[in-house]
This record gives structure tokens, sequence and C-alpha cells, in this order.
């Protein structure tokens, strides 16, 4: 009997493609508003017609849109799914959600978690507003930017000096859009007027167009743990608007960490390993 043809390939030729995909993936969950196929031939290292192969046969079982032909790819759903699979068995969640909805049906604006996990700070949830005329894009099981993405900047605000000294000399300060900091005098500052305020912003350093905000969780033992944020779309932000999430948030994430306490929660993964 005859090898098939896939039988015959070489294992490296097998490990490629998984490195390929893998890449393709991740180069997808850090971009929540999606890249178009020169962008992600630029991300990657790849040619395009090999990528494009790719993303055809990722489209194919669901897991990348193409919303508009010839337009940008973005995860699809099943990516949220698995991402779904990963997130319900975290017990950080049960108590984060009627915070969370909170927020929501507070400003009908969606709000995320992220939480320390694997080493990284990583979105496990989000609940979306339900607004049909404008939204953000909620990124599930994307990691955070330490220096631009609220959410980063908590968790990196809060950390114990030793650790935040660290994060800040290894982390790489990669521009995402023209308003993110690129100076570690910079972001250095940004951290301490997070843990003086209790909030931080993240006004366009990751999405043009979108602002956040977000505020720390602490566990049992008063070690940050996570951070709630809100995302709000340019067209609806305001000054005002923002100091009114501020101190929701602020007041939502107290009671959160609260709860945290009186269930005895203690995260178990509070050191970040892979720097980013």
């Amino acid at each position: 009997m005859r090898a098939s043809k896939q039988n015959r390939q070489p294992i490296a030729y097998n490990i490629e493609l998984v490195d390929k995909l893998v890449r393709v993936l991740e180069a997808l969950r850090d971009a929540p508003g999606g890249l178009t196929l020169q962008e992600l031939t630029a991300r990657t290292g790849f040619i395009k017609s090999s990528i494009h192969r790719t993303l055809g046969s990722l489209k194919w079982h669901g897991y990348v849109e193409q919303p508009e032909p010839g337009g940008r790819y973005r995860l699809g759903m099943k990516c949220l799914l698995l991402a779904r699979g990963l997130k319900d068995g975290v017990e950080l969640l049960p108590h984060a959600r009627p915070y969370l909805r909170e927020i929501v049906d507070a400003f009908d604006e969606s709000a995320y978690l992220a939480i320390l996990r694997g080493g990284r700070g990583i979105f496990v949830e989000v609940v979306e507003t339900r607004r049909r005329d404008l939204r953000l894009v909620g990124p599930l099981g994307a990691g955070v930017y330490y220096h631009a993405t609220a959410a980063g900047k908590v968790l990196a605000a809060y950390l114990p000096r030793e650790a935040r000294d660290a994060l800040l000399a290894k982390i790489e300060l990669e521009p995402i859009t023209t308003r993110t900091r690129t100076r570690r005098a910079e972001v250095q500052k940004a951290w301490n007027d997070v843990a003086r305020r209790g909030v931080a912003t993240n006004l366009e350093e990751t999405i043009v167009g979108a602002m956040f905000l977000a505020a720390p969780v602490f566990d049992a033992e008063g070690g940050v743990c996570g951070a709630v944020s809100v995302g709000v779309p340019k067209a609806r932000y305001s000054p005002a608007l923002g100091r009114q999430v501020a101190a929701r948030l602020k007041d939502v994430c107290a009671r959160l960490s609260a709860s945290l306490a009186e269930a005895g929660y203690v995260h178990e993964d509070r050191q970040l390993h892979e720097l980013r």
C-alpha cells in the first residue's frame, strides 16, 4: 500500500505549518480591529501567498473572519468559543461577572476583565454593550500591553516594586498608534499616576478612536490579580463621562475585591514571566 502524500511529509514541515498558524492567530489576537493581508505578511514574516493560503484554511474552519472581500481579517467565532472554554475554568470569573454587568447597565458601554494568567495579563471576559450603532470588539484571549492598554497599566502599577522595575526594564515599548508612550520614563510616570489615582486611561494609545479606563482588582492577600476596564468610542467620550466611569470603576473594583477577600480567594498566578 502506498503512503499518502501527507504521511510522506517530513516532521519539520508539520512544525513549520503549526508555527505559521500560531503566528497568524496571535497577530490577529493582538489586533482587535483586524489586519489586512499586507499587514499580516509584515507582522509574521511569511510570504504573502503562503499567508493567504493559511487564512483561507482558517476561514473555512471558522477561526478567521473577513467581513468584506479584500478587507481586514479578524479572529472568528471558533476562537471565541475556545477562549470561552478557557475562561469558564477561571475561579475569579463568577465573582466578577455581576460587577461587569453593573458597569454595562450604568453606561451601556462594553466592560472587560483582564487577569494575570500563565505569567501574562490576558483578557478573559467581556460583557458587550447593547448598542448597535457603534461598539468596540471584545478582545477575548488577547494579551495586555503594559505600556498602553488601561488594563495593562493597572496590572503593572500595582505589582511589587521589584517586579515592576524588572518589567519596566524588559518590556518592549512598541508604538501601536501615534499616541503610544514609547519612553521608559513616560511609562514609569504613567504607572505612578495610576497607583496614585487608582484608575488608568488609554486614550487612543492602542486603537485610534477608542478610549478605555480601568481599575485594579485585588485578592484576599491584597495582591493585584486583575483589572476591570470600560471601552468608549471617541465619538461618545467626554471628560465628564470619563470622570463618571472612573468613579464607578473604582467603586465596583473595591466591592469586587472585598467579595474576593470575603471568599478567601487567593490568585495563584501573580508573576509576570512573559514580558511584552
